[in-house]
């Protein structure tokens, strides 16, 4: 058993960038998706959650993760969350910080990673995604600093957008009705594959999309073919995942 763990959740890599980084610099960490649940198999010294913002909370999968881990034997362990945005937390380390809080734990860290905004759906790419990287990767040495030295930051537990946050996701879950597949693909099943909460299933060489969707848009971003689009909105916008992270790491649910 490992003496840290680390469960995170990503779509295109920026939250999982940051999670290995944390994990590489304090050692003895074991890198886990929150894809599915999980149960602690011990004493850990750190427990971490990195994930993005969506709709200005935590993404769907990150809190019905965190609502089913049994903290009973880890109540004592320093608890950090890092949430990425490419503008702000929102509510992503409230809505944590009390579902921690109901557990009889202690949200002891919190903080966010500026990085490269990737919601194809709303905008396109851009071309600026390795200066956006270099910036991650200078805001995430601070925060590995602070969570090395277990040093205490507790995030605000009073933030309006937690109010909106819970109608905004169950709105989320059948946006991949929105989702089409053109004759550029492939039959690959990429999509199937990155996708972290297996909403998509391949039928017949095409994807199916299984309306529990948490609109991460891995799916989209990461199809060789670019085959996903989003109604019409998303042929011409370019495609990002961090150019760091690869395909296989994103596949590959326990690192």
């Amino acid at each position: 058993m490992s003496k840290n763990i680390i469960f995170y959740f990503s779509g295109t890599g920026n939250s999982l960038k940051v999670a290995k980084d944390i994990a590489a610099a304090i050692e003895d960490c074991e890198l886990i998706s929150m894809g599915k649940s999980h149960k602690l198999s011990g004493t850990y010294e750190r427990i971490g959650f990195v994930y993005p913002v969506y709709g200005g909370g935590l993404p769907g999968a990150v809190e019905r993760f965190v609502k089913a881990l049994d903290l009973l034997e880890n109540k004592n362990s320093f608890i950090f969350s890092v949430c990425t945005s490419g503008s702000g937390s929102a509510g992503g380390l409230t809505n944590i910080s009390k579902i921690i809080d109901s557990k009889d734990g202690k949200l002891s860290y919190g903080e966010t990673v500026r990085c490269f905004s990737n919601y194809v759906g709303l905008y396109a790419m851009g071309n600026n995604a390795d200066i956006k990287a270099k910036a991650q990767a200078q805001a995430t040495k601070q925060v590995i600093k602070d969570i090395q030295s277990l040093a205490v930051k507790p995030p605000s537990k009073n933030n309006p957008m937690i109010l909106l946050h819970g109608p905004f996701i169950k709105w989320l879950a059948k946006r991949d009705k929105a989702f089409n597949v053109s004759e550029a693909c492939n039959s690959c099943a990429t999509c199937s594959k990155v996708c972290p909460v297996e909403n998509i299933k391949m039928q017949d060489g095409k994807p199916i999309f299984l309306h529990h969707c948490e609109q991460c848009v891995a799916c989209v971003q990461w199809c060789p073919k670019q085959a996903i689009n989003i109604k019409n909105k998303t042929q011409n916008r370019g495609r990002y995942h961090h150019p760091d992270i690869t395909l296989a790491d994103m596949i590959n649910k326990k690192l």
